[in-house]
């Protein structure tokens, strides 16, 4: 009886404290919160209302607008893309589509750890501008206030989205960790558990953060609740992954416990193939890579991931002949990776003959690494040559798309 007791009341003082977190923001008059940012700290070039004269830099397609940014992005050039994305608040560019940019700058602004700037256009666009922010746009900000260490903040700002919004499996992962990462597991546990299902992303985000800190039994309770067969795959690998870590023989034969009969999907595989590799069970990773290329099971991502453990060793032919079985329609991505990695080994000219095959336009990725590959070389004249072919197709890339 006394431990029911005692369970209850600590579940009544995690949720206190979860709750306790969510308090209202200082700054409660905008629509959305910003954390511990006072909007009028946020850099004023971002936040201010445009000069309506300015607009003809744009054309009239709301299709334009979107890919000059996302051309913008690609090239690096952030300080053009977020200026010609904030254009998407006028009237002739505010359509359904209008968010696919705000989001597309506000993601690439994280990614460059620019989180001022990304919390500034997050601002300008969904509280000034009045868009209506969709949960990819909450995922992000609330991404960039947990990387910050800022967990609190993300906690108020999910708990402004679920008043009129349902989070999404990648909302609840982004807190969990969060919290974990803040030394507050507890309460990525009631986060967790008091979900309406079992989802698997977040309990293997908890699972691991026990195994870090050598509760087994707790990490194993949580692995009993996952019932879904992807999600227990996805979380076998997690462990496998942990006990490869320890380094000794005892935990080895712990990990191999892990070993799935077969693969059944492509996420699951993939990181199985990657942790197996990554331990240094060669024999397995390929037993399971070329079962999932025969069983169809794969994805560019698996082809990356063969591709890569060819190069490791110097396989170059193997590498190719696998990168060749990757079908049209997922090829794309494999281009990028094994032009890559031919050029961090100074094989730009076989990079390059792979880069003429491309009949879509090559991602600027593929371009950066080449003009790389020859300034290393030496080959200025080559690079410059890589250079203008970039500046070319990203903008035969905006110029191509027309409005629909």
């Amino acid at each position: 009886m006394s431990f029911l007791l005692f369970s209850r009341i600590r579940t009544q003082n995690l949720c206190f404290r979860f709750l306790r977190r969510h308090i209202t923001s200082s700054f409660s008059a905008v629509p959305y919160p910003l954390g511990r940012r006072d909007p009028d700290s946020l850099p004023l070039s971002l936040t201010q209302k445009l000069d309506p004269g300015e607009i003809h830099l744009i054309d009239d397609r709301p299709i334009s607008l979107r890919y000059r940014v996302e051309a913008l992005v690609e090239l690096s050039n952030l300080d053009d893309a977020a200026r010609i994305s904030r254009f998407v608040v006028f009237d002739r560019f505010r359509n359904d589509g209008a968010i696919v940019p705000c989001n597309a700058i506000i993601d690439a602004m994280c990614r460059s750890k620019q989180y001022e700037d990304a919390i500034a256009l997050f601002h300008y666009f969904f509280n000034k501008s009045n868009i209506v922010p969709n949960t990819f746009s909450f995922n992000l900000i609330i991404k960039a206030h947990c990387d910050q260490g800022h967990v609190d903040d993300a906690l108020e700002i999910y708990r402004h989205f679920t008043a009129f919004s349902s989070p999404d499996s990648d909302t609840h992962r982004l807190l969990a960790q969060g919290l974990i990462q803040s030394g507050r597991i507890d309460e990525a546990e009631f986060l967790a558990t008091s979900l309406s299902v079992v989802d698997w992303k977040v309990h293997n985000v908890l699972i691991r953060g026990f195994l870090d800190l050598g509760n087994y039994d707790r990490a194993h309770q949580l692995f009993a609740q996952v019932k879904d067969a992807d999600g227990i795959a996805f979380v076998s690998c997690t462990f496998l992954d942990y006990w490869f870590e320890q380094g000794n023989e005892d935990d080895e034969e712990k990990a191999m416990r892990y070993l799935p009969g077969k693969v059944v999907e492509s996420v699951s595989g993939n990181k199985l193939v990657e942790i197996l590799f990554k331990h240094g069970q060669a024999d397995f990773g390929w037993a399971y890579f070329k079962g999932m290329l025969e069983e169809r099971i794969f994805d560019s991502e698996t082809i990356n991931i063969g591709v890569n453990e060819y190069f490791k060793h110097g396989q170059f032919c193997e590498a190719l002949e696998t990168f060749k079985m990757c079908p049209p329609e997922i090829m794309r991505g494999s281009y990028s990776n094994i032009i890559a990695r031919f050029c961090e080994r100074g094989m730009s000219s076989e990079a390059e003959s792979l880069l003429a095959e491309i009949t879509s336009s090559p991602e600027v990725a593929i371009f950066r690494a080449l003009i790389d590959a020859y300034v290393r070389a030496g080959r200025v004249d080559d690079s410059f040559r890589i250079f203008n072919k970039m500046i070319a197709a990203c903008l035969r890339n905006v110029a191509i798309h027309h409005a629909p």
